[in-house]
């Protein structure tokens, strides 16, 4: 079963996007502050990070560098990251396209389509 880690202040997104996944077939995991979900990837291996890209503190550009960053440290491989935002910021996206996302999704979005980028981003 794969493992993915939403990242997400949000409770309304991210209890939507768990029992979307879980559906689907997947082991869901979630983090609302972004310092818990760099702990988490340090303690335990994903298969796909799902990460909003504004939060309180870190953004989730900041979390997933950090991550990466850890995974490096340790030898690991990147883990395929999704971005999810609620607002249209061209130098967030440019930034958060330098990491090489699956996907760049802009809340709303359609379930059906983001379940299909879950799927390719995990093939």
């Amino acid at each position: 079963m794969k493992t993915i880690l939403i990242i997400d202040d949000e409770e309304l997104i991210v209890r939507s996007l768990s029992n979307a996944l879980k559906r689907s077939g997947y082991e869901v995991t979630f983090a609302k502050r972004p310092e818990d979900a760099i702990v988490m990837v340090e303690e335990e291996d994903f298969d796909l990070i799902i990460s909003d890209i504004r939060m309180p503190g870190l953004n989730g550009i900041e979390t997933v560098q950090r991550i990466f960053e850890s995974l490096k440290e340790r030898g690991a491989s990147k883990v395929p990251t999704i971005f999810i935002t609620g607002y249209a910021d061209e130098k967030l996206e440019a930034e958060a396209k330098n990491l090489n996302p699956k996907a760049y999704i802009h809340k709303p979005f359609d379930l059906v389509d983001f379940l299909k980028k879950i799927k390719e981003a995990l093939a």
